[in-house]
């Protein structure tokens, strides 16, 4: 072929990605871009308190000394009404609600940085007052009778609400300033990271709580929500040093500290890095030069908040927030003691953890779209196994098998959809529309919380439904349906630049075929 020929040859993204991309490993990709990745983990000690105040949120009512004080006797054992675990549970997820919408305006006008500051203060003041309530002589020891308990839960339930608003912008902004901040090979790697600062944090709650739960005085479940202070200090003191989201700076047109900040997180190619970013920009701003929550819902972003809202409804209906977060009280209703069922529980928060650390090796390599779709089939198994287990009702083996089930659950969640959701939903979004995006898929999120909140206590609780193991049959149908969502909706997103996914979602190529689909190298608005 003469080399005028070559020259009439499409070429396309893929092609040029292909012929100039160096195979590194996970950990030299680390190393290379070393100081991206410690900002975008810093940030996402904001992930660690949502982790901590959702585990806190759901154990604390396995603590015997809560249970004494705020349950009541059911037939010779203190338990927590179904109805006040609703309300205890689903106060930080309505103030997440808020919390991420006003996340998402607040980070594309103010930044990140600015944004976050906000939240942290919040978060702060709400745990303040959570705690100022508690030492002013409205906590009661001893039995209290459920009617003058339910007074002060109320009151918590407001400043929970208050945390809450934090705890949805947290989400929010880690998860808005891995993608943007870090170059695409390495993006899958930090957005999993939010997943990690989640885990470690609802590892670290365990921990409290399997150290103080037992205790016989109100520090059991005091103490581990002042622990909530923190990482919301933590990040106040260092945000100053912080550097702001480059695309965010590019967007407001601040272009030479954008260069700047580019060359500092380790971007080889400043310059043409920046020229990128504008080009996106032009392209989008060609189609629609808006950026209202409205526009999320327009054109081809219609499709991306489908995929970002849903790959949060995914992770939600697969039972995760049954078979995690409530499994330190799972654990005593199948009949173990309050200590053996918090030993479990940071069993299964460790191997869970275990499970973040090794999707890291495979967020590239087996892809966001087969990993989500490989694992929530896996856990549809497993929800399946949990129900038959139940009602075979084999006395201490059966008990044993579920929670068995209950800690693979951990595992192979947090191995697979559980990273890939906050991997996924960042990365389908628009330059300009993506904090909005992030935003609502947090919404979500939350929304799921308050609904699993609410329903997960009436489905297991003995003065309630009192299905027990049995619940894994509903989750299972679920988690069935997700599947096949999945399959039909979730694209390949790893390895491609948001200009290519930007072409992608704007031609309209089905979810099956994003993978490996040549993009021209300068494709048309």
């Amino acid at each position: 072929m003469s080399s005028s020929d070559a020259k009439d040859v499409p070429v396309s993204r893929t092609e040029i990605s292909s012929a100039h991309s160096v195979q590194l490993s996970t950990w030299q990709l680390a190393l290379k871009y070393k100081t991206a990745v410690f900002w975008s983990a810093f940030i996402g000690l904001a992930s660690i308190n949502w982790g901590m105040d959702t585990l806190l949120s759901n154990g604390v009512i396995a603590v015997p000394s809560f249970q004494r004080d705020f349950g009541y006797d059911f037939h010779g054992k203190y338990i927590i009404s179904a109805s006040w675990q609703i309300a205890f549970n689903t106060a930080s997820s309505i103030g997440g609600f808020f919390g991420a919408i006003g996340a998402g305006y607040l980070a594309s006008k103010l930044g990140n940085k600015r944004a976050l500051a906000i939240a942290c203060i919040i978060s702060i003041g709400g745990v303040f007052i959570q705690m100022f309530a508690r030492s002013s002589g409205l906590l009661m020891a001893g039995k209290v009778h459920p009617t003058t308990s339910l007074s002060y839960l109320t009151h918590a339930d407001h400043t929970k609400l208050i945390n809450g608003l934090s705890l949805g912008a947290f989400l929010t902004i880690s998860s808005s300033y891995s993608a943007e901040a870090c170059p695409t090979s390495i993006r899958g790697f930090t957005l999993s990271g939010v997943q990690l600062s989640i885990s470690i944090g609802q590892l670290a709650a365990n921990l409290i709580l399997k150290g103080t739960g037992t205790l016989s005085n109100a520090t059991a479940y005091r103490l581990p929500f002042a622990l909530q202070f923190f990482f919301p200090a933590i990040l106040l003191i260092g945000l100053p040093f912080c550097p702001e989201s480059p695309w965010h700076l590019a967007r407001t047109h601040q272009d030479a500290l954008a260069l700047t900040t580019l060359a500092r997180l380790g971007y080889s190619s400043p310059a043409n890095e920046l020229a990128e970013m504008s080009k996106t920009f032009k392209q989008e701003e060609a189609r629609s030069s808006s950026t209202s929550y409205f526009d999320c819902f327009r054109g081809s972003d219609l499709r991306r908040t489908e995929v970002a809202m849903g790959i949060f409804s995914v992770a939600q209906l697969t039972g995760v927030v049954f078979a995690i977060g409530y499994s330190s009280y799972f654990f005593q209703l199948a009949g173990l003691s309050a200590s053996d069922s918090f030993s479990l529980s940071v069993g299964v928060s460790v191997l869970g953890l275990v499970g973040v650390l090794c999707s890291w090796f495979i967020v590239n390599r087996a892809g966001r779209r087969s990993s989500s779709f490989v694992g929530t089939a896996v856990l549809t198994g497993l929800l399946f196994l949990i129900g038959v287990l139940d009602v075979v009702n084999g006395g201490k083996g059966a008990v044993y098998g579920q929670v068995t089930c209950v800690i693979l659950f951990a595992f192979v969640y947090l191995l697979t959809i559980g990273p890939m959701g906050w991997t996924l939903f960042a990365e389908v979004s628009s330059a300009r529309l993506r904090s909005r995006t992030v935003g609502l898929g947090i919404v979500v999120q939350n929304s799921f919380g308050v609904l699993m909140n609410i329903v997960v206590p009436l489905l297991i609780n003995p003065d309630a439904a009192d299905l027990g193991g049995k619940i894994g049959f509903i989750f299972g149908g679920t988690a069935l349906v997700s599947v096949l969502w999945v399959y039909l909706r979730v694209p390949e997103t790893a390895g491609r630049s948001f200009e290519e996914l930007d072409w992608l979602f704007e031609s309209g190529v089905p979810a099956r075929r994003f993978k490996g689909y040549d993009v021209p190298l300068f494709p048309a608005v």
